[in-house]
C-alpha cells in the first residue's frame, strides 16, 4: 500500500514517481496527465468518507426511526387495544357486579316483605292467645270465686243445718251424685 504522502504528491506532482520502475517509463510523446486539475475538482476522501458515514448513519437511523416509528406505532396500538380491551372488561365486571348487587337486594327485599308478613302473622297468634289466656285467667278468677262461695255456703249450711247431728246427714249430700234424670 502507498502512503498517503506519495498518493497525495503524485496527485500534484505529475513528475513524481515513488517507485524507481516508474521513473522515466512514460513515453515521451504521451504528455503526463494532470491528476491535480482532475482531482481540484473532486472533495477530499476524507470528506466523502465523512459524508458517506454520516449518510449511512443518517439513512440506518432513519430506517431505524421508521422501523422504531413503526414499532413504537405498533407498541402504541397494542397498548391502546389492551387499555380499551381492559376498559370494556371493566365496564362488564361493573356491569356484572351491579346486577349481582340489584339481584341480593331484591332476594332481600323479597325476604324483608316475607319476614314482616310472619311477624304480622306471629302478631296476630300472640295477641289471639294473649285474649285467650286473658280470658281463661278471667273465667279461672270467676271460678275460683264461685267455689270459694260455694264452700263459705256449704260451711254455712252445716252450720245451720238442723240435719247436722252425729250420723253425718250433710255428708250423705255431699256423696250423693247427681244424675242425669236418668
Amino acid at each position: 500500500m502507498i502512503p498517503r504522502e506519495a498518493i497525495t504528491e503524485m496527485i500534484y506532482n505529475p513528475d513524481y514517481a515513488p517507485f524507481p520502475s516508474m521513473q522515466n517509463n512514460a513515453p515521451s510523446s504521451v504528455s503526463p496527465f494532470n491528476f491535480a486539475r482532475l482531482l481540484a475538482d473532486m472533495p477530499n476522501p476524507q470528506q466523502i468518507l465523512q459524508q458517506v458515514t454520516l449518510s449511512s448513519k443518517t439513512v440506518a437511523t432513519s430506517c431505524l426511526s421508521s422501523t422504531s416509528d413503526e414499532a413504537d406505532d405498533r407498541q402504541f396500538r397494542l397498548i391502546d387495544e389492551r387499555r380499551r380491551r381492559r376498559m370494556i372488561s371493566n365496564r362488564e365486571s361493573a356491569r356484572r357486579s351491579r346486577m349481582r348487587k340489584q339481584r341480593h337486594l331484591d332476594e332481600l327485599w323479597s325476604q324483608v316483605l316475607r319476614l314482616r308478613g310472619e311477624n304480622q302473622s306471629l302478631v296476630e297468634r300472640l295477641n289471639e292467645a294473649t285474649e285467650h289466656h286473658e280470658r281463661a285467667v278471667r273465667e279461672n278468677a270467676r271460678l275460683q270465686e264461685e267455689v270459694s262461695d260455694l264452700r263459705q255456703l256449704l260451711r254455712d249450711v252445716r252450720f245451720d243445718s238442723p240435719y247436722n247431728d252425729a250420723s253425718g246427714g250433710i255428708r250423705d249430700l255431699e256423696e250423693v251424685v247427681c244424675n242425669d234424670g236418668s
